[in-house]
Formats: C-alpha cells, structure tokens, sequence
C-alpha cells in the first residue's frame, strides 16, 4: 500500500528520475504526459515491528495538454526489477484537471509504501525506483506563444538626455511580430510610476520579427527636461520598463531534441546532451562568438582565445581533450564534462561552461520535451 502526502516545498537531491529528461514527441506525451522525481528513499519500522518504505516525489504534467480527471497510483521496484510493495486499490494521486507544462514538477509529496516480506533490511531497497501508473482524458492543446523577456541593462545622463540600453529575449515557442511601441515609464524609490508617452522606436515597430532563442538589442534617449521634471535626482530612478504590443505569428516548429542559440545563430555542428551535459562544437562557438582558436597537435589541446574589448587585453582559455579541467585566464576550472573529440575530429565541450567563461549570459529553458539554451554575449551595448 502507497499512502502519500502533499507537501509545498522542493527538494534538492535527486536520486532517481523515472522517465529521463529526454526528448519526446507530442505522441508520447499523448500517452505519458506526467514526469516524476524519487528522492530521499528510507527504510522504516511500523510500531507492529513490519518495514515500509518512505521517500519523496515530485511530479507534473510537461506535456502540452490538459489533463482531466487524472487518477494513479505508485509500486516500488528493487534493483533486479521485482515489485517490492503491497497492492492497494486506492489511487494515490488525483486531480480533476492539470494545467500544460509543468516543467518545475510543481507538486512535491511524501509516498510511504508496505513492503512485502522478503525485503528485511535496507540493502533489500538500494537502487529501488518507482513505476507510475495512471489513467486521464487528455484535453485541449495548449496554443504555443512567444514568450518575450524585457530587461533594462544600463542607464545614464549624457548631456542633455538619459541614455538607456536594453534588449527584448523571446524565450518561446511561437515568432514574435507586429511590434507595437508605447512609450517608457520610470519608478522612483517611493514607487511612483512616470509615464514617458512615444508612439515610435527605430528597433521596436512593425518590422521587428523576433524568432525563438533570439534577443534584439534596444536604445532609448529620454529628454533631460523630463527626468528633471519628475525627478530630484536621476539616482532616485529605481526602475525603466518599456511599454510594447506585438503578435504571435505561427508555432516556431523545431522537432530536435536540443536547441542552442548563441549570439542570435542556432548551432548546427554537433549539438548533443550527453549525461544531462549539452555539447557543442568550440570551432562554431567560436566563430559566433568572434574568437579564434590555437590548436597544439602534439599536446591534443585547445587555446580559445577572445578580445576583451572593455579591458583591453586577450582572454584565453586552454582546453585539453579528454579532461574537464579548463585553464581559465591562468586557473584551473573544473566543468561539468571532458572535452572530447566527436568522431576523432571535432572538438566539442560543454556550453555553459565556456559561455559562463566568457562572461556569456546563458539562458535554460526545459519544455515541451525540448532543452533550449540561449546564449548573451556580455557586450549587449552596441559600440
């Protein structure tokens, strides 16, 4: 028998994911729309003296659906694949309905399952996993959109004007289009909003067409008569948002199972995920991200090499093939995996990593099947 809990807290340490963060077509999510997370897995005594089982479980619903009347329930499995639990009739987890893309796995519960009489003692659970099984209707599709982050990078007072710089990144599954400009508006410290009314901007009009994975760069110069106006002090400026409409144009459809977009260029050469690790070429990383690289054949190493315009001087970063320790500017760093030659002639490394190296903002998005990472170049002021 499965009891379970519902609790509203996360947990860190995972131990056992039963379906695999992999890539899925909207068939399988037809027909397995809910992903779950194991942890925390103990062995316990009744007060009649018989053992059970207790852990944790995340879950959700990733698939792009609607799920009505969803019922379940949990067995656990030991190592060698063998039930370990007592049957029980009653469904276990149930909801009415679930909302599409769940990809946090929101709801978090505490499972307790009776265990069968052969398991005495705790090695008997080591490496158990769960296997869900569940019946629902599926429902209405959800309707993919862009989804459109706006963020205010940097401001300032130059002459007779406040310079802002900013960008748009679209982290959806749809194009966004139509672009419609309004105006920017200032809150001060107190939280007062400031409405500066404009009907055009060079970047955001009609023929701004902004595709997933991809940011567009923004400028906006402010008369100082107006900020004086307003306020006491530029410093008492506490945030600039920027006012815009726009359209969804259709679905963005891209059906490979990772997308990496640096510097607005999709990678194409080598892109994979490999121990929940994403690779990419370091040549085509390179040439996106304007640097060169040095290669020591007789050492089987790489030296990436790339302007720092702002601080004048030639970052390196040496990478050897088949290790995980990277020279950062003259200090080992440890990355998440070795860098390795794709069919004894490509070199590719893990992204995030050398993003992170360069002063790359790197952006992670897990959805619909799909790991998205977008990759920001640091200099996102024009020259």
């Amino acid at each position: 028998m499965v009891k379970m809990v519902r609790l509203f807290t996360c947990l860190l340490a995972i131990f056992f994911i039963f379906f695999a963060s992999v890539p899925v077509s909207y068939a399988s999510f037809e027909k397995n729309p809910l992903q779950f997370e194991f942890t925390e897995l103990t062995l316990e005594t009744n007060h009649n003296g018989s053992l059970y089982a207790s852990g944790y479980v995340r879950w959700g619903n990733v698939s792009p659906y609607k799920l009505l009347d969803l019922h379940g329930k949990l067995d656990l499995y030991n190592s060698k694949g063998e039930k370990i639990n007592i049957d029980s009739e009653i469904d276990y987890f149930y909801s009415t309905f679930m909302d599409p893309g769940d990809n946090e796995l929101g709801t978090t519960e505490l499972v307790i399952f009776n265990l069968v009489p052969s398991v005495t003692k705790a090695s008997d659970i080591a490496g158990a996993y769960i296997k869900p099984t569940y019946t629902f209707t599926l429902g209405k599709k959800a309707e993919l959109s862009a989804n459109l982050i706006t963020e205010t990078l940097t401001y300032g007072m130059s002459e007779d004007k406040l310079v802002a710089h900013a960008l748009i990144l679209n982290q959806g599954e749809a194009t966004a289009t139509n672009f419609k400009y309004a105006g920017l508006s200032f809150t001060d410290t107190n939280g007062m909003i400031h409405i500066y009314p404009e009907t055009s901007h060079a970047t955001i009009n009609s023929s701004l067409r902004l595709e997933p994975g991809k940011f567009v760069r923004l400028s906006f110069e402010v008369p100082i008569d107006f900020i004086d106006s307003k306020f006491k002090n530029y410093n008492d400026i506490k945030k600039i948002s920027i006012s815009y409409t726009h359209d969804n144009s259709a679905p963005y459809k891209d059906d490979s199972p990772v997308s990496v977009t640096v510097n607005n260029k999709k990678l194409v050469q080598q892109t994979f995920v490999e121990n929940d690790v994403t690779y990419v070429s370091l040549r085509e990383l390179a040439d996106v991200l304007g640097a060169t690289i040095q290669w020591n054949d007789l050492t089987q190493t790489a030296t990436l090499i790339q302007r720092d315009k702002i601080m004048e001087y030639d970052r390196q970063i040496v990478i050897p093939v088949g290790s995980d320790r990277f020279i950062n500017d003259g200090f080992e760093t440890t990355v998440s995996g070795k860098a390795k030659l794709y069919n004894n002639t490509i070199l590719v490394v893990p992204v995030r990593d050398v993003a992170n190296m360069l002063d790359c903002n790197v952006v992670f998005e897990h959805k619909w099947g799909q790991k998205t990472i977008i990759v920001i170049p640091y200099n996102l002021i024009d020259e």
